[in-house]
C-alpha cells in the first residue's frame, strides 16, 4: 500500500433516484460517485465502488468532512476521497 494524497480530477455520475431532487445538484455528498478519475495523465474507470464511508477530521487546524471510496479500477484497488478541497487520490493498494 502506497500512502498519497494527491490531487485528482473526477468524472461523477448521479444516481437516478437522485435526479428527482430538485436541490441535488446544490448538495455534496447525496450519492454522488466516481466513475472515473485522471491520475498523472491516465484515466482510470472505476469497475466496482467497493466500499464508501464519511469521516469528520481535523486537517491543518480546520475540521472537515470527507467522503471516502475504495474503488476499484483496471489498475488495481484505490482509496479516493472527495472534501471541500476537492477530489484526492489517498492510497493505492498493491
Amino acid at each position: 500500500m502506497r500512502l498519497l494524497m494527491e490531487p485528482i480530477d473526477v468524472a461523477e455520475q448521479v444516481p437516478a433516484t437522485a435526479l428527482l431532487q430538485a436541490d441535488y445538484l446544490h448538495s455534496s455528498g447525496l450519492g454522488v460517485q466516481p466513475r472515473a478519475f485522471c491520475w498523472q495523465g491516465l484515466l482510470y474507470e472505476v469497475e466496482t465502488v467497493l466500499e464508501t464511508w464519511s469521516a469528520r477530521c481535523e486537517w491543518w487546524g480546520t475540521e472537515e468532512q470527507r467522503e471516502y471510496f475504495l474503488v476499484l479500477t483496471q489498475m488495481g484497488v484505490m482509496e479516493i476521497f472527495q472534501s471541500k478541497q476537492g477530489w484526492i487520490l489517498s492510497r493505492v493498494f498493491d
